[in-house]
């Protein structure tokens, strides 16, 4: 039965109306009797009383409130950390979800066959309008071409392996797979923002078996807290996060963006933070220097951050004539 083997993980943080509404998609779905446990990250609005609310509603609810609010990445680990079931996934409190074509999830969840199932496809449709399940179907002679092993899957999908697996919500994970080493380099990445990021790793280490589900169950909406991020600060965070893929075709997949190459987005990414006055830049681009030295190595490694370098002297009157140029062609 599902509800035995599954538990669903919500971490959340002063959003009360939007872990109402995802509750509420919860409450009518086939997986209201599994274990649904919230982590309120010590939430200073009204999310102790939608907890309540749903206390009454929920057969088998778990609230667990932090007493100190430990950083969102911190919270997200210990959904993992402390989950029991057979398999974990860890939602958003804030996506919009689609449990109406679910039979195939729950069958793949109770077969225990599977060490990884991926439920939806963040970035999907690509650049040519194909779904990731088109692409699965388009480069798989499988009759099943929906269950793949991870070596299978990261030569089939390449960058977008990487990419919609940092979508949390992408993924249910087999429980005792997410071992001691698992978390030590979670905790240890914290503050690069996927605290996941180790899960995926593994995944590739020992090849896990694996399912796409046949529709997406998830459709991701805007982060309401996006405004905070510093971009050229998160592009660092993405490519440094790729130096725990070891094997290096692996790794230079893990690397790349939907827009483009590293090189690209981090020097766009750049004239942006420049434009709009981000801070501790001269610490981030040397980080960023190093990184590109360990993946690339010295020479190519050094090309990459000459380029950076001149990117950086552009003066900030210029950068901001550049980023107004791109903000009005998106407009246009």
């Amino acid at each position: 039965m599902i509800e035995e083997k599954l538990e669903i993980v919500i971490p959340t943080y002063n959003r009360a109306e939007y872990l109402d509404n995802t509750l509420s998609q919860l409450l009518n779905s086939p997986f209201k009797n599994c274990k649904i446990t919230i982590r309120d990250n010590a939430s200073p609005d009204n999310t102790p009383e939608i907890c309540e609310k749903y206390e009454k509603l929920f057969p088998n609810i778990n609230i667990i409130k932090n007493r100190l609010n430990i950083g969102g990445n911190a919270n997200v680990i210990r959904c993992y950390e402390q989950s029991t079931t057979e398999y974990t996934w860890v939602i958003a409190d804030n996506d919009s979800y689609d449990f109406k074509n679910c039979d195939d999830f729950i069958e793949a969840i109770e077969s225990e066959k599977y060490d990884m199932i991926l439920c939806c496809s963040p970035g999907f449709p690509n650049e040519d309008g194909d779904s990731l399940n088109d692409i699965l179907k388009n480069n798989n002679a499988k009759n099943n071409y929906l269950e793949n092993n991870s070596h299978e899957l990261v030569e089939i999908l390449k960058k977008y392996y990487f990419l919609s697996m940092a979508f949390i919500s992408t993924t249910i994970f087999r429980t005792e797979l997410l071992t001691t080493d698992c978390f030590l380099v979670g905790y240890d990445y914290i503050s690069n923002s996927y605290p996941h990021y180790a899960f995926i790793v593994k995944s590739l280490e020992e090849n896990f078996m694996t399912y796409k589900t046949k529709t997406d169950m998830i459709h991701m909406e805007k982060n309401p807290d996006d405004w905070e991020i510093e971009k050229f600060n998160w592009v660092i965070r993405w490519i440094d996060s790729g130096l725990l893929v070891k094997d290096k075709k692996f790794q230079n997949y893990a690397i790349q963006f939907f827009e483009g190459s590293p090189l690209k987005i981090a020097t766009g990414m750049l004239i942006v933070a420049k434009a709009n006055n981000e801070n501790n830049l001269k610490q981030e681009i040397m980080r960023l220097f190093s990184t590109f030295l360990q993946l690339k190595g010295w020479f190519k490694g050094s090309l990459y951050n000459i380029v950076i370098l001149l990117t950086y002297l552009i003066p900030k009157k210029i950068c901001k004539v550049i980023y107004s140029k791109h903000e009005s062609k998106k407009l246009d």
